[in-house]
């Protein structure tokens, strides 16, 4: 094949290539021209849960409409004023789900719960409860003791009794500490004050783990242990046996 040939060839392919490609980007540019898009409110940063939502918060983004969360808000004002219910990372949409009623925000412990969790109370004394130093916000871990009995291998005893120590949950939230629910940071006056005298605090708890914490609150006592805020992790452990650990 001659050289002219080769280079006839050449220009040809290319300028197949090039209506190719033109045409592809003038279908590109008409789909995208006709998609429906919608102006939605996103987080401009991170936002904690339980924050007061203002105008900086909140930035506009136009979303093709299919990929728009049903719940998703465009309007500033049902964000302005509001306060979120669990947390929203940066540059998600803003979802009414999320967020409390403005004339409900701040005024009922149940806006405070977090999204798929339970508030319970138990009683706490000043050895069970930290002394009470726990505030709103606070992470601890909730340990049972029960007692527990089995029948005596030795027929001249009937029974047995086991005194069952149990890590029940962990890293848990202090929704309230008595009927304070503002977290540490909104709080006003002696913290020490506000605490004497707790006799119960309200935790955010697992739906499937209610049951455990109804349980052993009335067939035993409860114990929280304070947690580090930076201290995410979760151990494995098994129950203790006050009697085995003594001998």
């Amino acid at each position: 094949m001659t050289n002219k040939k080769v280079l006839l060839l050449a220009l040809i392919f290319g300028l197949l290539t090039a209506v190719a490609v033109n045409f592809y980007l003038k279908s590109l540019t008409e789909a995208t021209s006709n998609a429906q898009i919608r102006r939605v409110a996103v987080a401009a940063a991170r936002i904690p849960a339980r924050t007061l939502v203002t105008a900086d918060m909140i930035s506009f983004k136009n979303i093709p409409v299919e990929f728009v969360h049903s719940n998703a808000v465009s309007d500033a004002s049902r964000l302005v004023g509001f306060t979120t219910r669990a947390e929203v990372e940066a540059g998600e949409q803003m979802l009414s789900s999320k967020l409390a009623p403005k004339q409900n925000s701040g005024s009922s412990l149940a806006y405070t719960v977090p999204l798929g969790l339970r508030a319970i109370s138990v009683a706490v004394n000043e050895q069970s409860g930290v002394a009470g130093l726990l505030t709103p916000g606070d992470r601890v871990d909730v340990i049972g003791t029960v007692d527990v009995e089995e029948q005596s291998k030795d027929p001249n005893v009937k029974n047995v009794k086991h005194t069952m120590t149990h890590l029940i949950l962990q890293n848990i939230e202090v929704l309230a500490v008595g009927k304070n629910y503002l977290p540490a940071d909104t709080q006003s006056g002696d913290k020490k004050a506000q605490s004497e005298g707790t006799t119960s605090v309200t935790l955010a708890v697992p739906p499937d783990k209610t049951q455990y914490l109804v349980a052993i609150t009335d067939k035993g006592k409860l114990t929280l242990a304070l947690r580090s805020p930076a201290d995410k992790s979760e151990e494995n452990r098994p129950p203790i046996d006050a009697g085995q650990l003594l001998k």
